[in-house]
């Protein structure tokens, strides 16, 4: 066989555009379709998909234009935007994304992506929720952690009866075991979620467990790259970690939304540099900004507050639907100083205020009468007390961030 090259690319310049290759390995997409998301994906951000454009420049008729446009748009590769201008509804634009958001299509065979609107979140929650989790303060002597224990069992899908498998509890596990996962936040998800629902049940439970050790086994090999969850399940690469003799500790627990390990776990991540890509101004914020409605700086510290924690914005959406977060037991004798805030109080007023100050998210919607926050000490003006509150919490915890710096470094 010939070893010539039967691609050749000519040098590359500013006339290249990056266009991911799941575009062109989507089997749901037609070509038509597939032509049309790469040439549009080809074009600056904050260009204007118009019909008459893609007529002329796919040949093609209206009725076939608007036809491509709406696979795009079933398939979760484009969404209808409804602008605002002083108050009211303006034009609608088609907004057009390179990873796939869930559609209501993609729901019903199962399909996840990753949300990325012009401000993207690099933390996806799954397709499909997962099973809520019980509050920790449930009187309910049976309440058992959900999520957790997809997680411990590799989402043991089908019970000894012999159910139809759950997806829901194998997507569940799939996004708890891949959400802090060095370097995952800029890579495609769909790859290592097909390569997760390949397994068998037992094959996800031993991946899951072995996980934390395999890490661990990289970092006493000194090793300045860890492979993709789709290459962790693909290879099952944790079959290389020997196997231990008994139940072995867990690194993670699942902890009820605003209690202390879930606050306390909050709080960290807060405390490391933004990790989520910050999109630059929509045509829609650049018309805002012109219009001196708005300013750069301040559409920039949206953005950071909306994408720079994936994470925690995704501690926020499964707190609003009561569903807890896989948290690191590291942080749980930290978390034990932790005080209780009521949501109506001056307290809570002055948290809102230092998360406004340091640009953090902070959870929308109504809070429950409670929430646990670091210690504040002595009395004074409590903005001062809650920002030295954060200080201190920074430096008792000053090693587990220093871990996890050093995991995204390596991941980087």
């Amino acid at each position: 066989m010939s070893q010539e090259a039967t691609i050749r690319r000519g040098v590359r310049n500013a006339r290249y555009a990056a266009i991911p290759n799941h575009v062109f390995e989507d089997a749901r997409l037609s070509m038509e379709a597939r032509w049309l998301l790469s040439y549009l994906l080809s074009k600056p951000d904050n260009w204007t998909v118009v019909i008459g454009d893609i007529v002329k420049k796919g040949n093609c008729g209206r009725d076939k234009a608007r036809k491509m446009i709406a696979e795009l748009v079933e398939l979760g590769y484009a969404e209808r935007e409804q602008q605002r201008e002083d108050g009211k509804f303006g034009v609608s634009v088609l907004v057009i994304f390179d990873e796939p958001r869930v559609s209501a299509a993609a729901e019903s065979e199962g399909v996840a992506s990753l949300p990325q609107t012009d401000l993207p979140a690099t933390a996806s929650p799954s397709p499909v929720p997962p099973s809520p989790v019980k509050s920790a303060h449930s009187n309910n002597s049976d309440s058992t952690n959900t999520d957790y224990q997809n997680l411990r069992e590799g989402g043991r899908e089908a019970s000894e009866v012999g159910q139809e498998p759950d997806p829901r509890k194998i997507d569940a596990a799939f996004w708890a075991l891949v959400k802090d996962w060095p370097g995952f936040a800029g890579m495609p998800k769909e790859p290592a979620r097909k390569a997760w629902f390949a397994l068998s049940a037992d094959e996800r439970r031993e991946a899951a467990e072995r996980f934390p050790r395999w890490l661990q086994l990289l970092k006493a090999q000194k090793k300045s790259h860890t492979p993709a969850p789709s290459t962790y399940f693909g290879e099952k690469l944790w079959l290389d970690v020997p196997a231990q003799d008994g139940a072995a500790k867990p690194a993670n627990a699942m902890a009820a939304p605003f209690g202390k390990l879930w606050s306390a776990t909050r709080t960290a991540d807060l405390l490391l540099p933004p990790t989520g890509i910050i999109a630059p101004p929509t045509q829609f914020q650049q018309s805002l900004i012109r219009q001196g409605k708005t300013t750069l700086d301040a559409v920039r510290a949206e953005q950071r507050m909306k994408c720079g924690w994936p994470a925690v914005n995704t501690m926020h959406e499964r707190a609003r639907e009561r569903q807890g977060w896989l948290c690191p037991l590291v942080l749980e004798e930290a978390s034990q100083g932790f005080q209780h805030v009521h949501r109506d109080g001056d307290l809570m007023a002055a948290w809102r205020r230092e998360h406004q100050r340091r640009g953090w998210p902070f959870p929308e919607g109504k809070l429950p009468d409670w929430s646990y926050f670091p210690p504040i000490e002595g009395e004074g003006d409590l903005d001062l007390l809650v920002a030295e509150a954060v200080e201190r919490y920074r430096e008792r915890i000053s090693d587990y961030l220093a871990d996890r710096s050093k995991g995204d470094d390596h991941a980087a």
